[in-house]
């Protein structure tokens, strides 16, 4: 048996929401030989799928800190399950200049570390002013791991999203 915030989490995976975009695939949990060794929890791999673009992937994987689910908000960025490491900046989603998707995913920013969002424990505690300035977009303790990867997957399948 697991730490509440583990139990939690795998509770929300096996949600009827959480389901239901693992059989459109859309996101799901990776397994076997995607994931490194010394993977143990709160660390977890998820992988999201995107827009087709040329050059790029169908999908991206995701490591995420998620210690202290649901009342600490996830931390991550992109993972390379290839080498068993972060993914290397020049591999990563693109935006559009001044998007949406360019300013989540932007590589200048924490060294690429995690995700510039709300949703993001980095990002949230660096900008505290975002709770009055984008109050639908903050973690609470009622965000479910459904909610993280419905906004990552919706980045990377937007008309801003050029690929890597």
């Amino acid at each position: 048996m697991g730490r509440p915030d583990q139990r939690l989490f795998e509770d929300d995976l096996r949600s009827a929401e959480s389901r239901s975009g693992v059989i459109r695939g859309l996101w799901g949990l990776a397994g076997g030989t995607l994931l490194p060794a010394d993977l143990t929890w709160p660390s977890v791999i998820l992988w999201i799928a995107a827009a087709r673009r040329d050059n790029a992937p169908d999908l991206f994987f995701v490591r995420l800190d998620l210690a202290g689910y649901r009342s600490v908000p996830p931390t991550g960025t992109f993972w390379d399950p290839t080498t068993k490491a972060t993914l290397e900046l020049a591999k990563r989603p693109k935006g559009r200049p001044g998007s949406r998707v360019a300013k989540v995913f932007r590589t200048d920013w924490e060294g690429g570390r995690a995700f510039y969002h709300p949703y993001d424990r980095v990002a949230a505690q660096s900008h505290p002013q975002w709770v009055g300035e984008q109050p639908h977009l903050v973690w609470t303790a009622s965000h479910t791991i459904v909610d993280y990867l419905t906004e990552i997957h919706g980045l990377l399948n937007s008309g801003d999203y050029i690929g890597i």
